[in-house]
């Protein structure tokens, strides 16, 4: 058994895998969206305390992964998680004495206060992709095998501007000052939808111009695969980074496309972190969307579904909330007809959304 489930994590992620037997399972956590995020998962962790994880993954820095994560590792303990997956300040290719960004900065001091295993698979050392080595395979207790996709050492060593700039007014250790900081920092502005009129050649003919977030780029992304089923994570991972890991592993394996049960959709849908290009290297028919599109993103976008629409029939595309962004292609007698997809949500009165392979 492998499943994933999407928790509503608001325009974030945070993702509950389980693998194994389904009496029994294990499981791996994939970053902790926001702080109702966090409140969901102590509840469940609380009424469960039986409950473990072989791993959790903290993609990256951005405040809708790593957000929930902060006051949650504050009061679960590190006997809940065998080993933390975290490239912090000192994974990073940068002078020693420089400073770090906010939630980076705390979220590694929790884990070094309070003594959970970080990166321990990898040595203490960055989770971090070799230059010309085959890409690195990782196998869990119970034979979850994990192929890192993301980052490469180049975009680790991208991310020093962003962290150094987010604390250049703050002292390291002053918890105060950063959560003020926190609190002021500011939001991106709402744009426009656009048209209810869909024109899906149109859309997946627009230019594709990358995301060129260092943060985004710092994104740890994975391959898993159980029991003959297989599942990518696309974190919020730069496209041109998971092709070029895609095309290293398909050399290894001879082949010309990767078979893969499902994709967890990199950066929320966003027409910058997923290309044309990244689609045409894979034989998927279900791909996981989380977002509620809020904070002014608008996820996922339009352009990102048209490419997957204009590459592959019968694509399930599986959302962990009912949007406006999400809603318009529940369209059955039009959209759907034409191009031949389904569309799927949570079940009426359910948050959240899980899909077992």
């Amino acid at each position: 058994m492998l499943s994933i489930e999407m928790l509503p994590a608001q325009h974030g992620d945070c993702l509950w895998i389980e693998y194994g037997d389904p009496a029994q399972p294990k499981r791996v956590l994939v970053d902790c969206g926001l702080r109702a995020t966090y409140r969901e998962l102590s509840a469940r962790l609380r009424e469960r305390p039986e409950v473990g994880f072989e791993l959790l993954v903290l993609s990256h820095i951005d405040a809708d992964h790593i957000v929930g994560a902060i006051p949650l590792l504050q009061e679960i303990g590190p006997e809940r998680f065998r080993d933390v997956w975290f490239n912090g300040w000192k994974h990073l290719p940068l002078p020693p004495d420089a400073l770090g960004a906010l939630h980076g900065e705390m979220f590694s001091a929790i884990l070094a206060s309070r003594g959970f295993a970080w990166n321990q698979a990898w040595d203490g050392k960055a989770v971090v992709l070799p230059d010309d080595a085959p890409l690195p395979e990782i196998t869990l207790d119970g034979g979850l095998k994990l192929t890192l996709l993301s980052p490469t050492r180049e975009r680790l060593a991208d991310l020093r501007t962003t962290w150094n700039r987010e604390l250049e007014d703050l002292d390291p250790g002053d918890t105060e000052a950063a959560l003020a900081a926190l609190q002021a920092m500011p939001r991106f502005q709402p744009d426009a939808l656009g048209p209810e009129t869909i024109d899906v050649e149109d859309l997946a003919e627009q230019p594709f111009e990358p995301d060129n977030s260092a943060a985004n780029g710092s994104s740890i992304a994975l391959l898993a695969e159980h029991g003959g089923k297989s599942l990518l994570l696309g974190a919020d991972a730069f496209s041109p980074v998971l092709e070029d890991s895609l095309r290293r592993l398909l050399r290894q394996t001879g082949r010309t496309r990767l078979r893969v049960d499902a994709c967890k959709i990199p950066h929320h849908g966003a027409r910058s972190n997923n290309g044309p290009g990244l689609f045409s290297l894979l034989d998927c028919q279900d791909f996981l969307f989380s977002s509620n599109g809020s904070h002014g993103y608008h996820h996922p976008h339009r352009e990102t579904i048209a490419r997957i629409l204009t590459t592959r029939k019968e694509a399930r595309l599986h959302f962990n909330y009912r949007s406006p962004e999400t809603t318009v292609w529940d369209d059955p007698g039009g959209l759907q007809r034409e191009w031949d997809y389904e569309a799927l949500y949570p079940k009426t009165g359910q948050t959240g959304y899980r899909l077992v392979l």
